[in-house]
């Protein structure tokens, strides 16, 4: 009989051989790592990157809004500046030309009021003089013939007054207006308005 051999599988068990195929092994061993580790790294970055996009966004947001009540604040700074700034020129007008706006209502009272019987002005009364020269001369430009009356009266500011005739009629209201133009601004800005 012959001799018998063990079965080895092929393998070669020589020095070189065996350090063939763990060279092999190792170097797809650290490409599956370095893929591995690759993919790794990718979803760290990713996730890194989403959440610095977000903190950015966030940031963003935040910058947006204080800028948007920034520029709130500075519009209603702006506005109170105006308010207070058309009162001064207002009253400076008005204290050297009391009638002035008064003489604008007249004229358009009078254009209205052409043959009305009468026409009533009530003024405050340190202008009665002075606005009954001026009615006076208003009426003959507009060729108002009806009876015209001025009254004084200490409740109506200097500058105001009332004009009446038996259709109609029309207010100058200083204070209203005034208060008309703050309400305004405060439905403008969301809020009450305070003078500066």
């Amino acid at each position: 009989m012959a001799a018998a051999t063990k079965f080895m599988f092929g393998t070669d068990f020589r020095e070189g051989g065996r350090k063939a195929a763990g060279e092999a092994d190792l170097a797809a061993a650290r490409a599956e790592g370095f893929h591995a580790g690759q993919e790794h790294a990718h979803r760290e970055a990713q996730s890194q990157l989403t959440g610095l996009t977000g903190q950015l966004a966030r940031s963003a947001e935040r910058l947006f809004a204080q800028e948007a009540a920034r520029t709130a604040a500075i519009e209603e700074h702006a506005a109170q500046v105006a308010i207070v700034t058309a009162k001064a020129l207002a009253g400076a007008a008005l204290a050297e030309k009391p009638l002035a706006a008064l003489s604008g209502a007249i004229r358009e009272c009078l254009s209205h009021a052409r043959t009305a019987p009468h026409l009533v002005l009530r003024v405050h009364e340190s202008v009665v003089e002075a606005a009954e020269e001026l009615v006076r001369k208003l009426a003959m430009e507009h060729g108002f013939s009806g009876k015209l009356m001025v009254l004084g009266q200490s409740d109506i500011a200097p500058g105001d007054g009332r004009i009446e005739w038996a259709e109609g009629g029309f207010v100058l209201d200083s204070q209203q207006l005034t208060a008309l133009v703050e309400q305004a601004v405060a439905r403008v800005f969301g809020h009450g308005h305070a003078e500066p």
